[in-house]
């Protein structure tokens, strides 16, 4: 629980969220760090089953059928991990508007947050897969496997243009994401929803059209950045929701059926979605979650024990899980495939999960290299780039 703590007292402990608060801890928060731990850990497995384990053919056992109804939730996972970003960093953005809003110091402090795991993942990542495509001659790499996580030849996203464009945070906008790792193109998203929140409130806030307001034409480029902004806007506004509320209303009665109530509406939304599908139905989702969380936060019960491994996970590593997890899976099914993904027999099922497993443990242990450092490193920035600027407002 303190290293949980600890993490969460550190600005942008998440997988692209920001937490510099120095308000009081509530329990609610621990079930969040849970949520990020989980969230990341449902996208790793979804990319671990596909890339190993062969499409549904309509003949599976019930453990393969649910497994392949789990991995439907990977884009879902995102959306989830949108309002749980807008959350935070509009904490962090009100808080500094309040006390005098600069961009170098805010830049620097999602830039450090960033990069700190970005740039060693994006080397680590194309080290496997150029080990992959070119010294193994991998099957998965080459896309003769035909994963719709993975149907591109790899080699073609390993360039200097391609890795410099995710360097600037333009894959999925104006470069693909970096070798076999798709996942990076909501890292991009979250990056650009950074600067549009806040160039819109200190616009409108101190009545001066920012500059900042510009990089908002992207989504001219790819309209569904829209979509996913007003996913990470319901949790901007489940922040300004719990921060209206006064100490009267906290207590909030009947408080078991209201999250009761909350919870069921979540998971039929949850269920609805992988039905259905999730196109169109992105923002229903997002909203639903939101309100799930705002009746958490105002209920705050008391966080299990059997919660607080996972949730230490979430408050520690799960950026790193999501940045780095992709190339080491495909590395891995690289090792264990030939020319075609397996059928999704008891073994192969727990080859898969010895895949995913190696994963967390990797990104684990990468976390403690780049997350873990995320202060030191912000600190240094900050001192060498601002030590002879005046606070100003911008």
């Amino acid at each position: 629980m303190g290293d949980t703590q600890d993490a969460r007292r550190e600005d942008g402990q998440s997988i692209n969220y920001g937490r510099d608060d120095p308000e009081p801890d509530h329990d609610a928060f621990v079930a969040m760090d849970a949520m990020r731990g989980a969230l990341a850990i449902i996208v790793a497995f979804a990319h671990a089953w596909y890339l190993l384990i062969e499409d549904y053919s309509g003949q599976s056992s019930v453990l393969a059928a649910a497994a392949y109804f789990l991995a439907g939730y990977a884009h879902a996972s995102v959306i989830l991990f949108f309002v749980l970003s807008g959350y935070w960093i509009t904490r962090s953005v009100e808080r500094r508007v309040m006390t005098g809003w600069r961009w170098p110091s805010y830049l620097i402090d999602r830039l450090a947050r960033l990069l700190v795991v970005l740039l060693p993942a994006l080397a680590i990542g194309g080290v496997l897969d150029a080990i992959a495509l070119y010294g193994m001659e991998a099957t998965t790499h080459s896309g003769a496997t035909d994963t719709y996580v993975l149907r591109r030849n790899v080699g073609d996203a390993l360039s200097w243009r391609v890795l410099l464009g995710n360097i600037f945070f333009l894959q999925g906008i104006a470069v693909a994401p970096f070798g076999t790792n798709g996942p990076l193109w909501s890292l991009a998203y979250e990056f650009w929803f950074y600067i549009w929140f806040p160039a819109i409130i200190v616009s409108w806030r101190t009545r001066r059209i920012s500059p900042f307001l510009l990089a908002i034409g992207l989504a001219w480029i790819v309209p569904h950045m829209v979509i996913g902004f007003g996913c990470w806007l319901c949790g901007a506004a489940l922040y300004r929701a719990t921060r209206a509320r006064t100490d009267a209303d906290r207590r909030l009665p009947l408080r078991g059926i209201w999250l009761s109530v909350a919870s069921a509406a979540l998971i039929l939304m949850l269920i609805a979605v992988r039905i259905i599908g999730l196109t169109y139905l992105e923002l229903a989702l997002a909203a639903t979650f939101a309100l799930f969380l705002y009746v958490l936060l105002l209920v705050d019960p008391p966080a299990p024990r059997w919660l607080q491994p996972l949730a230490a996970y979430g408050a520690q590593a799960s950026f790193s899980l999501y940045a780095l997890h992709f190339p080491v899976i495909a590395f891995a099914a690289a090792m264990l495939l030939s020319s075609e993904r397996m059928p999704p027999t008891a073994a192969n099922i727990l080859l898969m999960g010895g895949a995913l497993t190696l994963a967390i443990v990797v990104c684990w242990v990468f976390a403690r290299f780049t997350e873990r450092h995320t202060g030191t490193v912000r600190s240094f920035l900050t001192s060498r780039l601002l030590a002879s600027r005046s606070p100003r407002v911008e």
